[in-house]
């Protein structure tokens, strides 16, 4: 079969990779099939696959006689989920390939919905057309992929299945993350779902830069062994940053022509300090159910560090402007700054930067944090699947296998040949990768910020206003967040 070629010849191109993002390794893995119902047949040590090519999604042989499988996504990103055809590029071959696999593998056609929806005024209508559509009960749709800073709307709706209850869908096997499916789980129920299928999760990670030269003209310790000993904090970032800084023209001016320790954008780049640092906005309880906890010493604490790190001694440089992204890009490469808060899809714009750059996690709060918490940009893709979908058994499978096919695939070539190979200069920034990857997590807190009162971004709008006020900011805000907290608890049937 020419597309198996394909495959080989794909897989032949990157390294062999086994340390993902979901939690079961190849030699605890068993031979399940999911939540269908099916025997359960356990490995013998013999019998385990120790390479993610060989790894078996275990799904049953069915010819489904040519039937289409329809995804609901958004205009800007069906590519990354269905491209028209093969371009030479290597990403989207890998796509284009991973569906011609499944559909002659299932007998199956694909096909894609793409409406606008960005922030605004379009994915409020992206979300009420959907839920039309599910309440007069159209069956229009085996799978959506929403936005994921607005999705999370419609779970109030009660339109939504348990994707712990759909047939196929296992969620131990490493396509999927178990610490996000934990992460978003509330009283046993999963509405909300992201896994190797959404190449925008991997697209909107975030990672640090850093400019070797620089930090060499600065003296700065090696950043490599200071992540690898648990020591890359935010006392370290703050006291690198103050070092670098420069009024470099000496006019007494700070601005885009100047030194700075940091650039980053104005928005998530400041919100995803809140991740790394573990704060938690809503915290999961014992008895299943949500509370809020974004109000607490340690969050005070986070606030008051990164609202120095841009306001007070001009360590960090971001500014209020949609198109300044080339700016930042420019003073990065050009030696105007030793770090950039940066989300993956980015970095390829500094393929031709001539000095060398590392990559790293953002920062632990300090060094008692347990590990690095990595997060990935809002815009990627959470799927839900619409309680008025014609064959769960259908969506089960195809959505099961399309996942592991590009944890078999699609991601190898992404994040071996495009980040590892192309981006990344070198072996450390490549070990620097992997500990983002297996760290990625969500706070449902963030995730559910516009359903809530607008809880997560309270804290990147007191960095941008230069305050550390959080509790006034909360105070303002809770009642409201505590009212839709209990709606969305609601919803997932929670009474506690």
């Amino acid at each position: 079969m020419k597309t198996k070629k394909l495959l080989a010849l794909l897989l032949a191109a990157v390294l062999a990779f086994s340390g993902l993002v979901g939690c079961g390794s190849a030699e605890a893995e068993t031979e399940a099939a999911g939540n269908s119902g099916d025997t359960v047949v356990e490995t013998t040590p013999q019998d385990v696959e120790t390479t993610r090519d060989q790894i078996s999604d275990n799904l049953p042989d069915k010819d489904f006689g040519g039937r289409n499988f329809h995804l609901l996504t958004r205009q800007n990103y069906f590519h990354k989920f269905m491209p028209e055809d093969m371009t030479g590029e290597a990403v989207n071959d890998a796509l284009y390939a991973r569906n011609t696999e499944i559909m002659e593998r299932y007998n199956i056609t694909m096909s894609y919905t793409a409406p606008a929806c960005e922030w605004g005024s379009s994915s409020k209508t992206w979300n009420q057309d959907l839920e039309t559509s599910v309440m007069a009960g159209d069956g229009a749709y085996d799978l959506v992929a929403g936005y994921a800073s607005t999705v999370p709307e419609v779970v109030t709706k009660n339109i939504l299945l348990n994707w712990h209850d759909v047939p196929y869908i296992d969620l131990s096997r490493p396509w999927w993350s178990e610490r996000v499916s934990e992460a978003l789980t509330v009283n046993g129920k999963l509405f909300l779902l992201t896994g190797d299928y959404s190449l925008s999760l991997w697209d909107d990670m975030f990672g640090f830069l850093f400019n070797k030269q620089v930090a060499l003209d600065y003296g700065i310790e090696d950043l490599y062994e200071l992540t690898r000993n648990g020591g890359w904090t935010m006392d370290k970032l703050a006291e690198f940053c103050s070092a670098v800084a420069n009024d470099s023209n000496g006019d007494g001016t700070w601005d885009a022509n100047d030194t700075y320790g940091l650039v980053s954008n104005w928005s998530t780049s400041i919100d995803t300090f809140q991740i790394s640092c573990d704060m938690d906005l809503v915290s999961h309880k014992d008895d299943g159910g949500l509370e809020i906890t974004m109000m607490s010493e340690k969050a005070v604490d986070i606030l008051s560090r990164v609202t120095a790190l841009y306001n007070d001694a001009h360590a960090a440089y971001a500014v209020d402007d949609a198109g300044i992204l080339t700016t930042y890009d420019n003073m990065f490469s050009g030696g105007q700054a030793l770090f950039y808060a940066i989300f993956f899809a980015n970095i390829t714009a500094l393929r031709d930067m001539e000095t060398d750059f590392g990559i790293l996690p953002y920062p632990k709060l300090d060094e008692a944090q347990a590990q690095y918490s990595s997060t990935s940009r809002d815009n990627f893709d959470l799927f839900v699947l619409p309680i008025d979908v014609k064959d769960q058994e259908f969506s089960g499978i195809i959505t099961e296998a399309l996942c592991a096919e590009s944890y078999r695939s699609v991601v190898p070539t992404y994040y071996d040949v495009v980040l590892k190979t192309k981006t990344s200069r070198d072996e450390e920034s490549a070990e620097m990768i992997d500990i983002i990857r297996d760290s990625l997590t969500f706070d449902l807190g963030y995730l559910c910020s516009t359903s809530l009162n607008g809880l997560g971004h309270i804290f990147v709008n007191l960095v941008r206003n230069n305050s550390t006020d959080l509790a006034s900011r909360y105070a303002g805000a809770e009642k409201a967040a505590q009212s839709a907290l209990e709606e969305m608890l609601a919803a997932y049937g929670y009474g506690g």
